[in-house]
């Protein structure tokens, strides 16, 4: 096999590989740390290329200085320890990602760890025995066994790339774009992987690795934009919804003979829910708690004309000078009378509540209607939406603790930002 030596542009191709790769782990640890959620396997995976290009870059650094052999060895060593690593927590994020609820996956997974134990053994041997590479009299990292041996160090790479490319194929319930993404970031690898091999002396792998995490990064930034536009989405339906509409107006409708002034003011209260659901629909910035609670005002006035002495509100307000995103709690405040007071025959009470902790701002919600359904979807969808939105807006959270025939307390969690009003 021909052997190629040109250090100074493999120490500027994993350079540049290795900035690339850091910023997208800063980007994923960014997001993580926000949403407080995510597979670890993508993380671990780009902390492992990390090290690979960081070791690679160091031995590169004492090729063809014989007094430098020992890092030389150790360096090469645990960049190919590392890459044996990054093989398998691809493998292992491609199952959890495709596969999260097939048995046989378990099996793939115990499979492929077991041959990812045998191949770093035989790195960690290769160090001390050297019957595949080893660095020679002029300070070179060759090869010194026969073409079985050192193709050894290919199998568990190859096998698994293949393996992935099998597997997107059988994941049918899987989009095609996240299968798309999976069998790319296989080829490059594996092409740099043969490239390498044929070619020593070169570093191609993991400038594969790096075009396809950009791919899969790429894939999972699409897939999550797609879900926040669905919830968005959810979000405008759900604010438009075409039954309190005709609810709502059917009251005032009604209150229209007996109670003209009170059918006034519900038009008016009427009117302000709708403008304020529209102008804040698509708003990305944060608004004062007491406009969200003016909001909230006029949907709970609403519902009480409609269902009176069923429909009883308490309101303790600790603290409101801090910001939330538009549509917070009057969606959490909805779903509390939807599915928890109204259900209920002789109706209920809604407390809303705000108090301050050292750290963070907490709305709550608390109700003592019916309590949680746990097979309520629609409910579901609207505290996911809720969640993601403060995630992303203001890193906030929601907590639920419900009880099925006592009722549901929900906490919005605002979190204090330093040195400024939230």
């Amino acid at each position: 096999m021909p052997t190629v030596q040109l250090p100074y542009v493999n120490i500027a191709l994993d350079a540049f590989a290795l900035v690339v790769v850091l910023l997208v782990f800063v980007s994923c640890i960014y997001e993580y740390s926000e949403k407080k959620s995510g597979s670890v396997y993508f993380p671990v995976l780009l902390i492992s290329v990390i090290v690979a290009l960081i070791c690679d870059i160091v031995g590169w650094l004492g090729e063809g200085n014989p007094s430098l052999s020992v890092m030389t060895v150790v360096a090469n060593t645990l960049a190919s320890c590392a890459c044996q690593i990054v093989v398998f927590s691809y493998m292992a994020y491609l199952i959890a990602a495709l596969y999260a609820n097939c048995r046989a996956a378990i099996y793939i997974r115990m499979i492929f760890r077991v041959m990812c134990v045998l191949s770093l053994c035989m790195c960690i041997g290769n160090a001390f025995f050297g019957y595949a590479y080893a660095v020679n009299a002029e300070g070179h990292w060759v090869r010194v066994g026969n073409v079985w041996t050192s193709f050894a160090y290919l199998l568990f790479p190859i096998l698994s790339f293949l393996a992935i490319i099998l597997l997107t194929f059988f994941a049918k319930k899987s989009a095609k774009l996240n299968r798309a993404a999976f069998v790319v970031y296989a080829l490059f690898p594996m092409a740099g992987v043969i490239l390498d091999y044929i070619f020593h002396g070169i570093s191609l792998t993991y400038i594969g690795f790096t075009v396809s995490i950009l791919v899969i990064y790429m894939s999972i930034y699409l897939t999550r934009r797609k879900q926040l536009e669905s919830q968005k989405n959810a979000l405008m339906l759900s604010q438009i919804n075409p039954h309190f509409v005709y609810n709502t107006l059917s009251t005032i409708a009604s209150m229209c003979d007996t109670s003209p002034k009170q059918a006034k003011q519900l038009t008016i209260d009427f009117a302000r829910f709708l403008r304020e659901n529209i102008s804040t629909l698509t708003s990305e910035e944060l608004i004062p708690f007491d406009r969200e609670m003016d909001h909230v005002a006029c949907y709970l006035k609403i519902e009480k004309a409609r269902f009176r002495e069923r429909l009883n509100l308490i309101y303790s307000i600790q603290c409101k000078d801090f910001s939330i995103p538009p549509l917070t709690v009057q969606p959490l405040v909805e779903n509390a009378v939807k599915h928890g007071i109204t259900k209920k025959a002789s109706g209920g009470t809604i407390k809303i509540s705000t108090y301050e902790e050292d750290s963070n701002y907490v709305v709550e919600i608390i109700d003592d209607g019916i309590g949680f359904d746990s097979e309520n979807s629609e409910m579901h969808v609207g505290i996911e939406n809720v969640r993601s939105r403060l995630a992303a807006m203001c890193k906030g959270d929601v907590t639920v603790k419900s009880t099925v025939g006592v009722g549901t307390r929900v906490s919005i969690i605002i979190p204090k930002k330093k040195g400024k009003r939230q």
